[in-house]
């Protein structure tokens, strides 16, 4: 059996590694950072006149590939814990940045479809819940935090349906697979982030969503990927990063300044 899995990380990372030639810098990416690295990228490949390849996923299936050898240059995860370890076992090769905190919320496509209060939903037994997987999707870890801190979780166990990562979560809503879900702010349509659809919620662990990054030890070029990093941290990204629900402190929420 082990030696199976090596032989499919080793193709993996043949894949991986043949796919990502053409790209002078491959980034891995948790998915609820798309909407607001998709913009950037796109603003740096055009001022550098270079190529970016985007690769999103859960934050600790990213980590894990990163361990066993995935050709990526620069790591963005929605939890702190995972690149905190990659930075302990010597994968990383610059500081950790943070890039702020980001936002669950309790979202239906369905109008009206909400609860007033999320205690309410322990008397909505029809109603299924999408989260993301919480073993390895940190949206998917602090949703089911939220619900044990509001003694749900056992309550509403029957009606979670699980993604493999924070967006699909939010597209089996979407898609009316699942009724509701809780998932990033960032990875709403913007046309449906409306008091009627959402619901902002407070998360009692900072640390839940802390999203950070770094530039990694195997990046082929350090200067190229150190220069993006730095590009992501100007203050004119500021108001884009709050507009894809990336706040610089956690007790300050979109729509409470």
């Amino acid at each position: 059996m082990e030696s199976a899995v090596v032989k499919l990380w080793a193709l993996l990372l043949l894949f991986l590694s043949s796919t990502v030639w053409a790209a002078d810098l491959t980034i891995a990416a948790a998915s609820s950072y798309r909407p607001l690295l998709t913009e950037l990228a796109e603003e740096f490949e055009q001022r550098q006149g270079i190529s970016l390849r985007l690769v999103f996923g859960s934050s600790g299936k990213l980590a894990t590939q990163i361990q066993h050898g995935a050709p990526y240059d620069l790591y963005f995860s929605a939890d702190d814990s995972y690149i905190q370890h990659l930075q302990e076992t010597g994968y990383l090769s610059s500081e950790i940045i943070t890039d702020g905190y980001g936002q669950l919320v309790l979202w239906s496509a369905k109008a009206d479809l909400l609860p007033d209060s999320v205690e309410q939903l322990s008397e909505m037994k029809s109603v299924t819940l999408a989260i993301a997987q919480p073993r390895h999707a940190p949206f998917g870890k602090a949703a089911m935090r939220f619900l044990e801190n509001h003694q749900l979780a056992e309550v509403v166990q029957e009606q979670l349906v699980y993604a493999e990562n924070v967006a699909q979560a939010a597209q089996m809503a979407l898609s009316g697979a699942a009724d509701m879900a809780l998932v990033a702010f960032s990875v709403l349509p913007s046309d449906l982030r409306n008091e009627r659809q959402m619901m902002i919620l407070p998360l009692a662990d900072e640390k839940l969503l802390k999203q950070s990054h770094a530039v990694l030890k195997r990046a082929g070029d350090q200067n190229l990927a150190k220069q993006f990093s730095q590009f992501t941290q100007r203050e004119e990204f500021k108001p884009l990063k709050r507009e894809h629900g990336l706040v610089a402190d956690k007790r300050t929420g979109i729509g409470n300044e």
